[in-house]
């Protein structure tokens, strides 16, 4: 038994493939029908089917085996979410319709006219044969050149089976290419809502840059290096953005991935997700806004930083490797993914303490608009885990229970859209709150009192011991207004 696991269905290159007796070689891949596919654009102009140039070849196992034999290859196209291929009986299973199965008839899917041929109890299946004619060692042209038109939605699986007993005494091999193409092109329809997805992403992150290049340029004297650094992580958003749409858009033009955008979009994904976490903790710890730097934290995010990246690189390649090549198992992709959670864990852990302990000492030294808008960060922060949480746990039941394949039409969304759109939100929070304003800088530690340690809080660093002057100023930080809040004792604060 031979299985190719249907990942990114476009144009599949066979080159001198063996096809064993009594072995079947599987190619699955989500197809939309013309009726319901969600555009008609070229390269597919509305027409949906599964394109076969395949040549067959065969050759003697033994010196005096000639061509003198004729035999049948048999192509098939199945649709449905089961395969539902071979069948048992009595703990063994049968893929291949034998004479000796057929005259038992102890197999219902095994009968008369199916003898010699693969056992597929799906109903939804259109077969072709490929002859192997006496003297010729290929197999003739219109066996090997076909097409199937794809009429309804869902996964599509090509089977090309060996069950001849005629042929068991030669090697049987195939080179060729299949093509699968959908309405709109060769992307394959569990993978084509990320083509507009990125698209409309790019678009954001490049109104967004515009907006933020505006701010910058009209409040230039009064940046802060958090501001910068939000700048280049807006930055990696948006090249990442648009290298991911032009990946997925040359894949549906060609069929093919373009191997160094490929493997650049993995690798800025990764600075993505690294520097956007690294920003996050930054901020949850008050830099540049209650802190003037990192401190002591510095050297903790520059290694998670560094070990986050290493992780999900390897983990990233492994998941995009496994999609085409059968030698990758999910135990190594599997046993990779715990770290990597565990990495995720301790950053969110970082997050939310070194929120608890700024708001607390916020709420302490009075110092209400800062405090407002750290509450209103952890907020978003909240709501965005509630959501990651809900969308977790619902794509751990999909998958254990086994129900992936019939929710295709959503499943780019679980299991990696969702994660872009809850980022999205995330730092366009981020943006909104610490945008450049005129009092931005004048306010980044003028409310700052010298009077507590923040070790007291979790805070501990040196930033006690910079000296920090008070300014009167009627502007808020950041275009926020102030709210007026009691005095709370610093043994009594909490967080709300």
């Amino acid at each position: 038994l031979i299985l190719l696991p249907g990942a990114l269905g476009d144009v599949y290159k066979y080159k001198s493939t063996s096809l064993d007796l009594g072995a079947y070689l599987v190619r699955r891949v989500e197809m939309y029908s013309p009726d319901d596919a969600p555009s008609h654009s070229a390269p597919g102009n509305g027409a949906a089917y599964i394109q076969l140039e395949l040549n067959f070849e065969r050759k003697g196992k033994y010196e005096n085996v000639t061509m003198e034999t004729e035999g049948q290859i048999e192509i098939a196209a199945v649709r449905g979410t089961t395969l539902e291929i071979g069948d048992s009986y009595n703990g063994t299973t049968y893929y291949c319709c034998t004479k000796t199965l057929a005259d038992q008839a102890v197999l219902p899917s095994c009968t008369e006219e199916k003898v010699d041929r693969l056992i597929v109890r799906n109903h939804h299946v259109e077969a072709k044969p490929v002859v192997f004619y006496k003297g010729n060692g290929a197999a003739s042209a219109h066996g090997g050149n076909s097409k199937f038109h794809v009429t309804k939605s869902g996964p599509h699986v090509l089977v090309m089976s060996n069950c001849d007993p005629r042929l068991k005494h030669y090697e049987v091999s195939f080179s060729g290419e299949s093509r699968w193409m959908n309405p709109y092109g060769f992307l394959p329809a569990t993978t084509y809502a990320f083509l507009p997805f990125f698209g409309s992403m790019s678009l954001i992150y490049g109104l967004l840059a515009l907006v933020w290049l505006v701010l910058n340029a009209l409040h230039w004297r009064d940046v802060v290096m958090l501001q910068n650094y939000i700048t280049c992580v807006l930055g990696v958003c948006l090249v990442e953005n648009m290298i991911l749409y032009f990946d997925y858009a040359h894949f549906n033009a060609t069929g093919a991935r373009h191997e160094f955008v490929f493997v650049l979009g993995i690798i800025i994904t990764m600075v993505r997700r690294t520097i956007s976490r690294m920003l996050i903790m930054a901020v949850s710890i008050g830099f540049a806004i209650v802190r003037p730097d990192l401190g002591k934290n510095k050297k903790h995010i520059l290694n998670f930083g560094v070990v986050y990246f290493c992780l999900g690189l390897t983990q990233q390649i492994l998941i995009d490797l496994a999609k085409v090549h059968t030698g990758i198992g999910d135990r190594w992709r599997t046993l990779l993914s715990i770290p990597v959670a565990a990495a995720d864990s301790g950053c969110y852990w970082f997050i939310f303490i070194s929120l608890y302990h700024l708001i607390t000492m916020l709420r302490v030294r009075q110092q209400i608009v800062k405090l407002s808008v750290y509450k209103t960060f952890t907020k978003v922060l909240v709501f965005s885990l509630i959501c990651a949480t809900m969308f977790s746990i619902y794509h751990l039941y999909l998958t254990a229970s086994r129900q992936v394949i019939q929710y295709w039409k959503i499943w780019w969304l679980l299991d990696e859209g969702i994660w872009n759109i809850l980022f999205c939100i995330i730092f366009l929070a981020i943006c909104f709150l610490f945008r450049p304003s005129q009092s931005a800088k004048r306010y980044a530690y003028s409310q700052l009192s010298t009077d507590m340690a923040d070790d007291e809080y979790g805070l501990e660093d040196d930033i006690g011991n910079v000296e920090m002057q008070p300014v009167e100023t009627d502007e808020p930080l950041f275009a926020l207004g102030d709210d007026e809040e009691p005095v709370v004792d610093k043994k009594t604060a909490k967080v709300d």
